[in-house]
């Protein structure tokens, strides 16, 4: 795929690291990929500026854009809108940079539909222990908090098999190194197609091993 001809949208669980890919995409090679900004609800983090990380919108502007059908998909995730406008998707030239989004697994579907170029790429992380680290987050959410992000990822791995290219965020640069052999038409670097099969598994009993231990807490 050349850029401009269509998206890369990266899709996974939380915390498997799709925004620290599309990241380094991007500043690997800026003429070539462009970072689609999406729109959401949730407040601004601290460091991200309006219009940088997110389009920030409160949900009367969301649920106008959604009316409106300015949103080339959608989804509402731990209560908060968030989406990708239709107009990122439309390059301004012919050889303008390729929108590279990181999106939830229920806006993955939409696209697929309705932009029939789209490379879709499923993100997992390197294994358990440094997943679920990342979805406690900095130390700060309660356990119930904790449960439902580890409920929320249960689901969205069990979305995996509807996929059929996948990558393994083990290491960063090399998670990016297949994503281009992708997106050039390559198969990746995979060497165990299985792999992704049995890291999924891994990933969902090692959640609800976590879920309950935290019910215990609560």
């Amino acid at each position: 795929m050349s850029a401009g001809r269509g998206p890369v949208v990266l899709v996974g669980p939380s915390g498997a690291g799709k925004t620290s890919i599309a990241a380094r995409l991007v500043a690997k090679d800026p003429a070539r990929f462009a970072f689609s900004v999406s729109v959401t609800t949730r407040a601004p983090r601290g460091g991200e500026r309006d219009g940088r990380e997110y389009s920030f919108r409160s949900r009367t502007e969301f649920e106008a854009m959604i009316a409106a059908g300015e949103l080339a998909e959608w989804a509402e995730v731990h209560g908060e809108y968030y989406g990708t406008p239709a107009a990122n998707l439309m390059p301004a030239e012919e050889f303008s940079p390729a929108p590279v989004l990181d999106i939830d697994i229920q806006g993955a579907r939409q696209l697929m539909r309705r932009a029939d170029a789209a490379l879709v790429i499923f993100i997992l992380p390197p294994g358990p222990e440094e997943w679920i680290a990342r979805l406690a987050g900095r130390g700060t959410e309660s356990p119930a908090e904790i449960a439902r992000r580890l409920r929320t990822a249960l689901g969205e791995l069990a979305e995996a098999p509807f996929f059929t290219e996948f990558v393994v965020n083990a290491n960063l640069d090399d998670a990016v190194d297949e994503v281009l052999a992708l997106v050039e038409g390559g198969a990746g670097r995979r060497r165990d197609a299985e792999r992704p099969a049995r890291l999924r598994q891994a990933l969902e009993k090692a959640a609800r091993s976590e879920i309950m231990r935290l019910a215990g807490r609560g």
